[in-house]
């Protein structure tokens, strides 16, 4: 439901108000960035995209109405921009699942699904340090295993745990029904759950990680 808030905003937008226009990215910009991002891989690709989103939101605001949906709508146009993105280059990138390495949380949080791990489990995970290697090797994982994600089956887990749209919500950014959507997600989850355990068990032991560590002190020290 469009609140009388987002009405003013919206009407403001349309109005082409440029402090609103200033305001909407302030609010908007690190979200749909870090979602882009999660989406495609790669930085600076999604900083292109948001700039091509907020540019065509500039353009097509004037032709929506007051009760606009104004963060599903943008979403909408960030995840189209990502999906033809992905689609053009073939590519099948690293998506991280929450919103905490943006906010400098921890990388580990970002592979918890619900029903995967219990609340110690998380609480303990929240109290370890990882080394910037172990960190690396967990992104690793996850980008191995989200590479055999269709791109739309990606999006609909990142917008769902990472952004906490509801399957209604993904339904209108995706244009595809609610219950496509949770069947989406509900499908990946499984198969995420499935390849990250396998490449784990397949990722060095503590003790292969110590040796590599040692052998880099050896040289950083010659």
């Amino acid at each position: 439901m469009v609140t009388d808030v987002q009405g003013v905003e919206v009407a403001r937008l349309r109005a082409k108000d440029a402090q609103a226009f200033r305001s909407l990215i302030e609010r908007l910009q690190q979200p749909i960035t870090g979602y882009l991002h999660r989406l495609v891989g790669d930085r600076e690709v999604a900083l292109d995209l948001a700039q091509d989103t907020f540019l065509q939101v500039y353009k097509e605001i004037g032709k929506t109405s007051l009760d606009l949906a104004l963060d599903a709508w943008i979403y909408r146009i960030a995840t189209n921009y990502g999906l033809q993105y992905l689609n053009r280059h073939r590519l099948r990138k690293f998506i991280r699942f929450s919103r905490t390495s943006e906010h400098g949380t921890g990388e580990q949080a970002a592979v918890l699904m619900p029903g995967t791990v219990t609340q110690g489990d998380m609480l303990k995970l929240s109290s370890m340090a990882p080394s910037l290697e172990e960190q690396a090797e967990t992104r690793l994982l996850v980008q191995q295993t989200l590479a055999l994600f269709k791109p739309k089956d990606a999006a609909c887990l990142l917008l769902h745990y990472g952004d906490g749209f509801t399957y209604e919500q993904i339904g209108h950014i995706l244009e595809i029904s609610p219950e496509a959507v949770r069947k989406r997600v509900a499908r990946s989850v499984e198969k995420f759950r499935e390849v990250y355990q396998r490449l784990s068990l397949a990722s060095p032991t503590d003790e292969q990680r110590a040796g590599r560590h040692s052998a880099y002190e050896k040289r950083r020290n010659v």
